[in-house]
């Protein structure tokens, strides 16, 4: 009898710890990576070089699903409301996560609705100007502008963009006026600028790396200078403190995934962005890859959020 039942409390045994493997196996199907924003664009590109490196480092197959419009929010909410089961994550971007929600009323998720799996990159913006337009740093911007009141235009990649909002903060600090020109996408507003249709651009990289001699950027935000732009100086540099927006891409989640998924995830994207070709992918945007453990991204959005959301209630910005 003893021996019957050290044999059934065995099997009891095996298979309890048979069924704890299948419940924490992942992944069991294809990963579907979400990217909020149109094919095409800098931010896919990416994201389609580190859903390359996730196949490979998990060793099963990761679907891009362009899910755009409404600065990223349609994508978002797809995400947010999927399983937490690690098979739908969305690359995601400082403006989906933190601006988009300060921005719209009708939204139904904010940073609390994700899980933070892996920081891709971080980098600043970089105000610029044209070419032939008669400033060259920070403090003669501000001299043009009071001495021509009304005058200053600039762009962006629409209304609510982190373009736009990195142009309002820079406004709110310095005191400088200048009118918004929104267009559709970064690409348009780039147009404008060489063409003179406005004078200002607050952007990302690579824009000033796109078109040498044409475009003069004349600070950077952030508290160190870019190495693909050695000469252009930080805002603090110049004399102006709290300019110091900056974007990010990462990787995110459905709140509420299992943390043995998180942590598999994670280490199979810091795997991905050791990949030649996901770093030249970012280099190629004069970018690098900046991974973190979940915990740091999620600190980076606290803190991002509010900042976000008083600038958005301070300049009035709310958008349908």
């Amino acid at each position: 009898m003893m021996k019957l039942f050290r044999h059934l409390l065995a099997m009891t045994l095996l298979s309890v710890s048979t069924l704890g493997f299948a419940q924490d196996a992942f992944p069991t199907k294809p990963i579907t990576l979400v990217v909020p924003f149109p094919p095409g664009g800098s931010v896919d590109a990416v994201a389609r070089r580190v859903a390359q490196g996730l196949s490979s480092a998990l060793g099963q197959t990761v679907v891009v699903d362009n899910k755009s419009g409404a600065g990223g929010t349609i994508g978002s909410t797809y995400v947010a409301r999927s399983p937490a089961d690690g098979h739908t994550l969305m690359f995601a971007t400082s403006s989906a996560l933190v601006v988009s929600p300060a921005l719209y009323k009708a939204i139904s998720y904010d940073i609390h609705s994700f899980q933070p799996i892996i920081e891709v990159t971080r980098g600043p913006f970089i105000l610029t100007v044209q070419q032939g337009f008669p400033v060259n740093n920070v403090k003669e911007l501000l001299a043009y502008g009071q001495q021509n009141p009304g005058k200053l235009t600039y762009g962006s990649a629409g209304s609510g963009s982190a373009h736009h909002l990195a142009m309002e903060g820079f406004k709110q600090v310095s005191g400088l006026e200048a009118l918004h020109v929104p267009y559709r996408g970064g690409a348009p507003a780039w147009t404008a600028l060489l063409g003179g249709e406005i004078h200002l651009l607050f952007d990302s990289m690579p824009g000033p790396l796109l078109y040498p001699g044409r475009v003069k950027p004349i600070a950077v935000t952030g508290e160190t200078r870019l190495s693909k732009l050695p000469d252009v100086p930080t805002f603090l540099e110049q004399g102006l403190k709290g300019v110091d927006n900056v974007f990010f891409f990462g990787v995110v989640g459905p709140a509420g995934m299992p943390r043995s998924t998180v942590n598999t995830l994670h280490a199979a994207l810091s795997k991905s962005l050791q990949d030649p070709e996901v770093k030249a992918a970012l280099e190629s945007q004069g970018l690098t890859p900046s991974p973190g453990t979940p915990e740091a991204f999620g600190a980076l959005l606290a803190k991002e959020a509010p900042r976000f959301k008083a600038l958005v209630d301070k300049i009035g910005l709310k958008l349908d």
